[in-house]
């Protein structure tokens, strides 16, 4: 038999690892091309070049552009104002107030004024009150305003901007001429006259002011929710007339807010936290609030810790509260407290249901309230008109409290206003009435 031949053995091939290993590369340089595309995605993007030639990051030039940058800019002009019914009922939402506030009703149809004015190119300068008059509608106090506008012979355009403008509030909202007369005009709101305007066709001389005592008609202006700037402070504590500053307590820089009131010789109240309807879902007063369930001894206590934030109050008016200054027995608790401090109550009238007034007579305290808000619209020439307005009543009756809020339009309205203020009105504090 022919010998078996013996299988050649396949010389072991050389490298024979290398497809593990090749496989074990490509996985390597895959997983390190993913995170350098990573880390390239999520860096921050490299200063360009301006036009100027100037590097600046994008971010920083649209939050902290250099002055002189800015200064080399050409000014945009400021666009001509439009009417927007349902943009201004949402502004108007500044103050804790009831949904159904006739006063706030009223405030739309003056802003309703100022856009037909603002659309002819006309400024709230042709407008003054001749008159102001406290009026009930339904057991809510509104102001009613007997106006002149001098436009001159083009009346009828502003006519037109001005019915558009109503229209837009809906119709509870009317415009009616007197005696068939097209510049003898009143407004009402369901009914009820807000508004007389007179449009003369020359510049009526302004009538001397009615006097009701022999002491001058004051105003208190009032800045509430103070105590997050200082800048702001010391803007308003530069002003020519002596705001009153109302001090959160537990706002971050109260303290030194205070120091500067103290300093200034201004009066100094404490802004108190106070229970409005729908606490805390529909609107929240914040930290340190007085609530109507707290019991007596709980309800002092909480305002015994706000007045310790700040000692050196002259007194105290409410934040929000509506549902707070109904409450006679919980007012009563505050009211004694402040009594027995030596303190006053301004009673910022969040609620037409307010008991304030009532519990104050019983402990025999003099009662303050507020008759204006200036800054429900935070316009500048919203908040100015709403100044004349408090300077036309203290005129009619011989005192106003406003209220506004450290707004940049109410600034630059209270230093506007400083200019062309009535100086027959005295600005003043709440101890000075």
């Amino acid at each position: 038999m022919p010998p078996k031949k013996q299988k050649k053995k396949k010389p072991a091939t050389k490298g024979s690892g290398f497809p593990l290993f090749k496989s074990l590369l490509w996985i390597c340089v895959v997983l390190l091309t993913g995170l350098t595309l990573f880390v390239v995605m999520h860096l921050p993007l490299r200063n360009t070049p301006s036009k100027s030639g100037t590097v600046q990051s994008p971010v920083a030039r649209k939050d902290s552009e250099a002055p002189a940058a800015r200064s080399r800019k050409k000014p945009r002009p400021e666009p001509a104002p439009v009417w927007n019914a349902s943009v201004q009922k949402k502004q108007a939402q500044v103050y804790e107030a009831p949904i159904d506030d006739f006063d706030a009703k009223v405030r739309s149809v003056d802003l309703a004024i100022l856009m037909g004015l603002a659309a002819q190119g006309e400024s709230e300068s042709l407008m003054r009150h001749r008159a102001v008059e406290v009026r009930r509608h339904r057991g809510q106090e509104f102001y009613y305003q007997n106006l002149t506008i001098t436009l001159g012979h083009e009346v009828f355009p502003f006519l037109a901007e001005l019915k558009k403008n109503l229209d837009q509030l809906g119709t509870d909202f009317s415009l009616q001429t007197v005696d068939n007369n097209p510049r003898d005009l009143e407004i009402s709101i369901l009914g009820e006259p807000t508004h007389h305007i007179f449009l003369p066709l020359a510049l009526v001389p302004e009538p001397e002011p009615e006097v009701r005592t022999a002491r001058a008609s004051r105003l208190v202006i009032i800045i509430d929710d103070l105590g997050e700037s200082m800048a702001v402070a010391k803007r308003l504590a530069a002003l020519p007339f002596a705001v009153s500053f109302s001090v959160l307590p537990h706002n971050t820089k109260a303290r030194q807010v205070a120091n500067l009131a103290r300093q200034e010789n201004l009066e100094l109240l404490l802004h108190l936290p106070s229970e409005p309807e729908g606490y805390p879902k529909l609107a929240n007063s914040g930290p340190g609030t007085l609530r109507v369930n707290m019991t007596p001894a709980v309800l002092e206590q909480t305002l015994v810790d706000n007045l310790a934030r700040l000692p050196d109050v002259d007194g105290v008016n409410n934040h929000m509260g509506s549902r707070l200054t109904q409450d006679k027995k919980a007012m009563t608790v505050v009211l004694k407290h402040l009594q027995g401090q030596g303190k006053f109550f301004v009673d910022s009238l969040t609620t037409p249901k307010s008991c304030v007034r009532d519990v104050s007579k019983t402990l025999g305290m003099r009662y303050y309230r507020r008759h204006i808000f200036l800054d429900n619209t935070a316009k500048e020439h919203a908040v100015l008109l709403q100044l004349k307005k408090a300077e036309s009543l203290a005129k009619r009756t011989g005192l106003a409290v406003a209220i506004g809020h450290p707004y940049p339009a109410t600034l630059s309205a209270l230093e506007s206003w400083a200019k062309s203020r009535d100086m027959h009105v005295v600005v003043c504090k709440i101890q000075d009435i």
